[in-house]
């Protein structure tokens, strides 16, 4: 249950584009302005919208506690502490004022352009996909790499680190923590104090071969995404992603997700000690 959670959560982290008339990245009216505009562009606007929920549900996916009060908590809090507009927000300000000119404008460029839009769309209707549909996409995926000439399965390669790995290894991490809070938490009773240096200890054990799991995962939805593209689009797609301005544009934004969502979990895990605390659970 855990693995396949965490893979559902890694491929809603993963940055797409909207496939919408309005990503317009407006340059010309302020920093403030194209940062959002580049957010919406490349779906960092919606980056944290399920972190909240499914952090919420972890509780009861991986059966941490079957205790009401427990729960209750739990969930009230990781929907205080993980707020996605609050969340949004400050990825929008850790964005401000890191790109010149020139770089809005290839960002611009790219997104605006007609080959830009298609990848949007073919993005967000993978990452639209219902349950039931994307456990299908992910076998379909799994039976197009195995049948893929090398050039295919190297592009994928490709483009799971030039896109998705670090914001998916932030994400999935800090979930992970989550779900050992709360095993922690959940034998305590009066004084709740929790062991974050034991609980980073096993999240460092236990993330390399999660993250094997996780990027099988992805890998097999992004071959399903780009399934009709021909290699030369695809490598049209990588050359844009190796561009200095979109270089710089996802590894600020990992950077600054990774720090969002270690934070958050910090104030999530000393917030819901205070709360259990208060009840004497």
């Amino acid at each position: 249950m855990l693995i396949r959670s965490l893979a559902v959560l890694a491929l809603i982290a993963v940055p797409i584009a909207l496939p919408d008339a309005a990503v317009r990245p407006a340059i010309a009216q302020g920093e403030e302005t194209a940062v959002a505009e580049l957010m919406r562009a490349t779906a960092l606007d919606v980056v944290f919208s399920q972190f909240a929920a499914t952090i919420a549900a972890t509780a009861r996916t991986e059966e941490i506690s079957n205790d009401a009060i427990f729960l209750k908590h739990w969930e009230a809090t990781a929907n205080s502490v993980f707020d996605a507009h609050t969340l949004h927000e400050r990825l929008a300000r850790a964005l401000e004022g890191k790109f010149s000119f020139d770089e809005q404008q290839t960002l611009a460029a790219f997104f605006r352009s007609g080959f830009g839009q298609r990848m949007t769309g073919l993005e967000r209707g993978a990452a639209l996909l219902g349950p039931a549909a994307q456990t299908q996409a992910i076998s379909r995926g799994e039976a197009i790499l195995a049948a893929a000439p090398v050039i295919r399965s190297t592009q994928i390669d490709q483009l799971m680190e030039l896109v998705s790995a670090e914001i998916s290894a932030a994400m999935v991490g800090q979930s992970l923590r989550a779900l050992l809070l709360g095993l922690s938490v959940s034998h305590q009773h009066g004084q709740i104090a929790v062991p974050w240096e034991e609980i980073d200890t096993q999240v460092k054990a236990m993330m390399p071969d999660l993250l094997t799991n996780i990027g099988k995962t992805q890998r097999a939805m992004m071959a399903y995404a780009y399934r009709d593209l021909s290699d030369d689009e695809l490598d049209r797609y990588i050359g844009f992603l190796r561009t200095p301005a979109a270089q710089k544009f996802y590894a600020i934004a990992a950077y600054a997700v990774g720090r969002i969502v270690a934070d958050g979990m910090a104030d999530f895990g000393e917030a819901f000690a205070a709360r259990m605390q208060s009840v004497n659970v």
